[in-house]
């Protein structure tokens, strides 16, 4: 008996589906390897030092050296481990450095992470997103990825409440503005008047608080400091190759990094069409985030850990005739290479499948009306 396109579909997807769970399972249990080499919580280490030096000296908030020295456990005396945020970050950082850096760190992990978590699922990611190898790498550093994550989705879904978008996207920019460099004109493409003006009348407000608490002086020390911090990424050829950009795919290859800006066009255009014709949820996401990365100068491969929601989005979509590639993408954005923009590149290509040709294997029956995934949400 000849079995239906939509049934051997079936049966196709839903073990292969399984196969990659467990895949990425075993891949983030396999950051445990890590601790043979740096402690969990190193790049935490530079967000709670910046806090420290709130309290400390402010002064010195961007002495790279008096920073690396706060920090004395990750990797020893020596290593620089500066902070490179703005001073508006030391809001949410400095409450962090009250307490000791280990205690911190599993605290800011645990919430942080459990918002993401929460706001992924609420933009309809399914609950297992969180296999994603990405996911437990950005854990093991404590990076800011899953509050940033958290709060973009969370602005991003809220269209019934502009102004608390607004102050989500505020408070995200005020940490991470090269983040969010596009979002104005997402807004502005989704004709979010409300939640455009929300957002920088949230931002202004947080900057003023800082300068309010630490001065004006912190603010043109951060801008001076960004050379110096670019200098320092730039010549450790450890960093470079883990960083997602183009900018440092070319820095890495020996070449000129500031040839990426020649995507800022497309990276604008993309943004504006995704937005402008109401895209799903994980295509703004791959936008939003890929747009920014393909324009800026460094962005590690943590970062990746924000394409998790929306990359399990896709993987759910077993009913897709493209479902296929939309496996090896995620596979191979899973798979840890040098440049790291390779992963990043193959994330960007989930959106771009649409346009091409499914294969004839996965047609769909017609007259057969499937559920969307066939593993439940949760």
């Amino acid at each position: 008996m000849s079995l239906s396109a939509a049934t051997l579909h079936a049966r196709l997807t839903t073990p292969a589906l399984l196969a990659v769970l467990v895949v990425f399972a075993v891949l983030s249990l396999g950051t445990l390897q890590l601790l043979k080499l740096q402690p969990a919580g190193v790049d935490f280490a530079g967000l709670w030092a910046g806090g420290k030096a709130a309290i400390t000296d402010i002064g010195r908030l961007y002495d790279f050296r008096y920073v690396s020295e706060l920090q004395q456990w990750p990797l020893g005396l020596g290593r620089l481990r500066p902070y490179a945020y703005p001073p508006s970050a030391l809001l949410l950082f400095t409450p962090f450095a009250l307490a000791p850096w280990n205690l911190s760190y599993i605290i800011w992990t645990v919430l942080s992470g459990a918002f993401f978590v929460w706001t992924g699922v609420r933009a309809g990611a399914p609950k297992w997103f969180v296999l994603i190898p990405w996911v437990a790498f950005a854990a093991f550093c404590g990076q800011a990825t899953f509050l940033l994550g958290g709060l973009v989705m969370a602005g991003l879904t809220l269209v019934e409440a502009p102004i608390l978008a607004g102050v989500l996207f505020g408070v995200a920019a005020a940490v991470k503005p090269q983040l969010l460099m596009l979002l104005p004109l997402a807004l502005v493409a989704e004709a979010r008047w409300r939640t455009l003006v929300a957002t920088g009348v949230t931002g202004l407000a947080l900057c003023a608080v800082s300068a309010a608490l630490w001065g004006l002086t912190p603010w043109f020390e951060w801008l001076a400091a960004l050379p110096r911090f670019e200098h320092l990424v730039s010549h450790a050829r450890g960093l470079v190759a883990n960083a997602i950009t183009p900018y440092a795919a070319l820095t890495y290859w020996g070449r000129d990094g500031g040839w990426s800006l020649l995507l800022a066009p497309f990276a604008a255009a993309w943004v504006w069409f995704t937005f402008r014709r109401g895209g799903d949820i994980a295509d703004k996401l791959i936008a939003l985030f890929g747009g920014a990365f393909l324009i800026s100068p460094y962005a590690m491969n943590y970062e990746l850990a924000l394409f998790a929601p929306a990359t399990a989005i896709y993987l759910a979509r077993t009913t897709d005739r493209r479902w296929p590639g939309y496996v090896l993408a995620a596979v191979a954005q899973a798979i840890v290479v040098h440049p790291a923009f390779f992963s990043l590149a193959v994330t960007l290509t989930l959106p771009l499948q649409k346009a091409l040709p499914a294969l004839p294997l996965f047609g769909r029956d017609r007259k057969s009306d499937p559920e969307p995934s066939l593993i439940p949400n949760g």
